[in-house]
């Protein structure tokens, strides 16, 4: 996984000229694993892009000289690199009190190479701002596909749909959005006709965005089902689910088995 520490400032890169005012954050946690590594990156370049100050909470794990390296790479970024005494589970939910976006990697030191990181759930779970978990194959993980995905069928659809269109702007990329709807069955739960929940959607994307045209996809699968099916996005985006502080089953399985990164949006 990728956690880390909060307190003491050790290394800055100069600051944009522009406001910060209104300038999105960005927090990162990485423990200089191969995951750690891979959510730095991936946070460097979604600052980049949407003009945002980043924090690096570093583990003492990490490699600093590693971190100033691609820190140096976007220098023009207002960053700066913390590192704290505090576990990293409670350094990071801390951090999200006062970010936009919490990024992390799915596993790190110490993890076998399946499954989760142990502290990929409980920090999703009960973070306080959106959360991004990098994992998934290369070219997603690199942002190369060009597609943004947007899961929806749920209570919290409208902000899923407003970070997925903010994204996809940003990135310049396509909107895929997705809504799973189970094949007929004895348990099948009817849940609102699955033509008007796309065409709202559509409606709303137009409203925020009139020069971006989705693409609308019905899936006849059961929703965790469908997740495995998002393949070229470079980003999967999610709601966390009904249950304050508990991940949905979809949810925790995109967090498992998506092939590219899971932004769970707190609404």
């Amino acid at each position: 996984m990728t956690a880390t520490s909060a307190a003491t400032p050790s290394v800055a890169v100069p600051a944009q000229q522009s406001s910060a005012r209104h300038r999105p954050r960005v927090t990162i946690g990485t423990d200089g694993s191969t995951w750690g590594d891979a959510a730095l990156e991936w946070a460097l370049r979604h600052a980049w892009l949407v003009n945002a100050g980043l924090k690096v909470y570093s583990a003492k794990t990490s490699d600093d000289h590693a971190i100033a390296r691609r820190l140096d790479v976007y220098r023009w970024l207002h960053a700066s690199v913390t590192t704290s005494d505090e576990t990293p589970e409670h350094t990071l939910l801390t951090a999200s009190a006062d970010t936009d976006l919490l990024v992390l990697g799915y596993h790190g030191h110490g993890h076998h190479n399946l499954g989760v990181g142990h502290l990929v759930l409980p920090v999703v779970s009960r973070s306080l701002c959106d959360t991004v978990v990098v994992r998934g194959e290369p070219r997603a993980v690199r942002a190369e596909h060009g597609w943004v995905t947007a899961a929806i069928g749920g209570q919290h659809d409208e902000p899923i749909i407003r970070r997925a269109t903010e994204i996809a702007t940003r990135y310049r990329d396509g909107l895929r959005i997705v809504h799973a709807w189970p094949l007929p069955g004895p348990r099948a739960v009817e849940a609102g006709k699955p033509n008007e929940i796309l065409d709202r959607a559509r409606r709303l994307v137009a409203k925020l965005a009139p020069t971006l045209t989705p693409s609308l996809h019905l899936v006849r699968s059961r929703p965790h089902e469908a997740v495995e099916t998002c393949t070229r996005s470079d980003v999967l985006v999610m709601g966390p689910g009904s249950q304050p502080g508990r991940l949905s089953p979809v949810t925790r399985t995109a967090l498992h088995l998506s092939p590219c990164p899971v932004m769970v949006v707190r609404p």
